[in-house]
């Protein structure tokens, strides 16, 4: 299976990441502004639950086989094996999951809370048929993204043209799982067409340990964000589930686009670790931060200096007077943690092996996480704003105790706080003091978002064009090169 090119793979997974932007920014607003408050509230706090059994039935499947089908992606036979193996644990994952979920959405639930939890069954179905890793490890970035195109413009269409009244929530619920069976049945008949099942070696018991250790390290999440929805709807109330659910949303959608470049990075990567490649390695990895970087700390510094109007463009007037531009706020600094430790996470422990490491690392604080919460709940402190406070706290502890074995231990030459990425950083931050003088002059509300986001554009570019900065050379050389080559702009 040839080589693509890292470039064309980051494009496709950038127009995908984009789509899922956009999408999400037009009918976002629309659900939030439509759908009851406390009806709403209850469909978040279900989520919030159903993604803990979501964790367990896929069981770290997707992360194992991206990493394992990337490494042996030349042998067509090996690839068939695993992919056996592996759909075949899935199935009995789903099922045992699938057969927990029914029993404590039975006992812990009534009503509609009750119905939308069924709806989600449909999901653990579909999950069966989450074979997308095969995909992401082959490289087929191009399939992914026609495919999941096609299938969000219809989810798009369909919210739209059924869901039109307060209490349409369980039309919302069923169109959502509908459309993730139709995602992953669409990918399973695809990859079904290039790779066969081959049941000549089956080998369950062999990847029930590192897969486990997979689920552990990939979806460590559980202690950190997805705990704080959970207990905030078991402890406050659902509607709280929501006022957290939506700037740590908001902000994780508009991360998809830098995510991306971790993403179509983590095979390549994989493949320099194994062929001991290290020089080629640590250029790659030090090159992919840089690049998350430049766009990640200007998108949330961005979204810091615009919360409040975020916020009523995309939740109206429902949420007014909530606090949530506050949570927002937090959110985007909270955002900017993960980023730097899901790179660590992703391109150098999880690359070179270090999944024990991994996890008690993340394990650590994680639990951290859990302590701080139930303090809160202790003392009656317990909110959206709060909960997301610890799990920035329990992360960074993490980043930091990440970066340090990685430097000490791995004696890998890390470059987070290179002096082109703490360019990125201090450029960032000016956006705030930009924003609030023409907030202070105020030219109106609509003016005011285009103004600021204007002047921060300009100011970032602009600067970093101006010091020939290697990743903005990299995008416009990909983008223009040949008509600014012409012109003398950018060099060779």
């Amino acid at each position: 299976m040839g080589q693509k090119s890292l470039f064309k793979n980051s494009i496709y997974k950038a127009l995908l990441s984009f789509a899922n932007i956009v999408i999400p920014i037009i009918i976002g607003p629309y659900i939030t502004r439509l759908l009851d408050v406390e009806l709403y509230g209850s469909y978040n706090k279900v989520y919030a639950e159903f993604q803990v059994f979501l964790i367990f039935a896929t069981f770290g499947i997707y992360t194992f086989g991206v990493r394992g089908i990337s490494k042996i992606r030349d042998d067509k036979e090996k690839v068939s094996e695993l992919f056996t193996n592996l759909f075949l644990l899935g199935i009995i994952t789903n099922i045992v999951t699938g057969i927990i979920y029914i029993v404590y959405a039975l006992i812990s639930s009534t009503g509609i809370t009750q119905s939308i939890y069924f709806v989600f069954i449909i999901q653990i179905i579909a999950n069966i048929f989450y074979i997308e890793f095969l995909n992401e490890a082959l490289e087929n970035y191009k399939f992914i993204t026609i495919k999941t195109l096609i299938v969000k413009v219809l989810y798009l269409v369909l919210l739209l043209a059924m869901v039109k009244k307060p209490d349409d929530i369980i039309i919302y619920s069923i169109i959502i799982s509908g459309i993730v069976f139709l995602n992953n049945i669409i990918s399973y008949i695809y990859v079904k067409k290039h790779i066969n099942f081959n049941f000549k070696q089956i080998h369950l018991i062999r990847y029930i340990k590192p897969l486990f250790l997979v689920l552990i390290i990939t979806n460590i999440e559980i202690l950190y964000g997805q705990l704080d929805k959970v207990m905030l709807g078991k402890f406050v109330n659902d509607v709280s589930v929501t006022l957290y659910y939506i700037p740590y949303y908001l902000i994780a959608t508009l991360a998809a686009i830098p995510y991306s470049i971790i993403n179509v990075s983590i095979p390549r990567l994989s493949y320099m670790v194994e062929s001991n490649n290290k020089e080629s390695y640590e250029g790659a990895l030090n090159t992919s931060i840089s690049s998350l970087l430049f766009l990640i700390l200007p998108m949330c510094m961005g979204v810091v200096a615009l919360a409040p109007e975020v916020v009523q463009l995309y939740a109206g007037d429902k949420y007014i007077g909530t606090g949530m531009s506050t949570v927002l706020i937090l959110a985007c600094i909270y955002r900017i943690i993960i980023s730097i430790e899901s790179s660590m996470t992703n391109l150098v422990l999880y690359a070179n092996n270090r999944e024990k490491i991994l996890v008690k690392f993340s394990l650590t604080f994680g639990l951290l996480n859990v302590i701080m919460n139930f303090l809160l709940v202790a003392i009656n402190k317990l909110t959206p704003l709060t909960a997301m406070l610890t799990t920035a706290i329990a992360e960074l502890l993490l980043c930091i105790v990440q970066y340090i074995y990685i430097k000490k231990k791995m004696k890998i030459e890390l470059k987070i706080f290179s002096k082109q990425n703490l360019t990125y950083g201090i450029l960032a931050l000016c956006f705030i003091p930009i924003s609030m003088l023409i907030k202070y002059i105020n030219l109106g509300f609509y003016i005011n978002i285009i103004a600021i986001m204007l002047i921060c554009i300009l100011l970032y570019v602009g600067v970093l064009f101006i010091k020939k900065d290697s990743v903005l050379n990299m995008i416009l050389k990909k983008f223009l090169g040949k008509l600014l080559r012409k012109k003398g702009v950018i060099n060779e």
